[in-house]
């Protein structure tokens, strides 16, 4: 496995002489890369995964669904789309459903955005959101959050122009795990009916991917406002995230329009299957995100009496500041890679400094392990300063 940079100017591909061929704003993305290889045993909380696995009912329907792989899956969502009308008290003509809610974000920016115009973020946030923007050419106009990560409101607004066409929040935010008030949220929603040349003219995309976790939505304005978007995901709480299935409920005439632009086939017939028998044993997924929240308490106390900074989680994941060990989040992460342990590095991405780290919250086990290489690396570190 490989993590070198493919090296475009040779003639390997036959490019030598058409590299004017690929477009200038793709040429200038950052190259996806594998990763370091994880092991069987390694303790994986770098990704915001879940720790347990589907349950046996949804296995058996995607067992079972298997027999018909050689038939196109149904489109619109087939019966997935009225089990999420009667799971998010929706209209069925209000739902989208894709390939993951990184598709449903490529779709909604693609649909409502063209190359120049302008995506607003405020930052720390999803990468996903800008990496969309800079793949059509458009720009991404970064707004800084406040000190404890909540949402600056007239900072947005006063960088709002006539290019500004999507403004993304996530919420709760990833990676800084906090809840922005529904107020706030309408606050924003509310600037839509200012005059023109004071208004907030664009479609808002607020990410609610960790719903089940937090229980806090803005879904129902949809029809109240009919610039709101709200992406929701079975990665997370359903623990499906490697089937890749999200979904969005919007005003009808939105979903027609993203539906119009999205591919015929988005998502597998098996994720289809898969996420209607989650649906039908909402029980399960409770019980589970029940042991997530008490392992979030535990292993955030924990990760404090270390000496890190934990912030305030709506999440399956804790974000942590590691500045008052004086330790970079880059030195730390690498030490537990080295460990065979993998949290996500977000030190000194856009709006952050060196010191954060963000770690979703494991099994107890997981925890314990994750707990245990950090004690390590920390030692170690006094052990290189004395």
């Amino acid at each position: 496995m490989c993590n070198a940079e493919p090296d475009l100017s040779t003639d390997a591909l036959g490019l030598q002489e058409r590299k004017d061929m690929v477009n200038q704003h793709v040429k200038s993305l950052s190259p996806k890369v594998a990763g370091p290889p994880k092991a069987d045993n390694a303790i994986r909380l770098d990704k915001g995964e879940l720790p347990y696995p589907p349950s046996r009912h949804v296995i058996e329907a995607i067992a079972s669904a298997a027999r018909t792989l050689n038939r196109y899956p149904d489109i619109l969502g087939g019966e997935l789309r009225g089990a999420l009308a009667n799971y998010t008290k929706a209209k069925p003509e209000q739902i989208i459903i894709g390939n993951g809610s990184d598709d449903l974000i490529e779709l909604i920016v693609k649909t409502f955005v063209q190359p120049g115009e302008e995506v607003l973020l405020p930052v720390p946030t999803f990468f996903v959101y800008w990496h969309s923007t800079e793949l059509i050419n458009a720009r991404p106009v970064f707004v800084q959050r406040t000190a404890d990560f909540g949402l600056d409101v007239e900072a947005l607004l006063q960088k709002v122009t006539p290019q500004t066409k999507v403004l993304f929040i996530a919420n709760p935010n990833n990676p800084t795990a906090n809840l922005v008030a529904r107020e706030t949220i309408i606050q924003i929603l509310d600037f839509s009916d200012r005059p023109r040349a004071d208004r907030l003219d664009c479609m808002v995309v607020v990410d609610e991917c960790y719903y089940e976790i937090c229980q806090e939505t803005v879904a129902d304005l949809v029809d109240k406002y009919p610039h709101l978007i709200v992406l929701r995901s079975f990665s997370k709480s359903f623990g499906l995230a490697g089937l890749r299935v999200g979904y969005a409920i919007a005003n009808e005439v939105i979903v027609d329009y993203l539906y119009r632009a999205a591919q015929l086939f988005p998502v597998s017939k098996l994720a289809l299957v898969g996420a209607i028998a989650a649906l039908e044993e909402i029980s399960y997924v409770e019980a589970n995100l029940d042991q997530i929240r008490q392992e979030r308490g535990k292993l955030g106390k924990a990760l404090q009496q270390l000496g890190f900074i934990i912030y305030p989680s709506a999440t399956n994941f804790l974000f942590v500041r590691t500045e008052p060990l004086g330790i970079t989040s880059k030195d730390l992460v690498g030490a537990l890679q080295e460990k065979n342990i993998f949290v996500a590095d977000f030190g000194g991405k856009p709006g952050l400094d060196e010191y954060y780290f963000r770690t979703a919250v494991g099994t107890r086990t997981e925890n314990q392990r994750l707990l245990d290489g950090l004690q390590e690396a920390i030692a170690a570190r006094k052990i290189d300063r004395s």
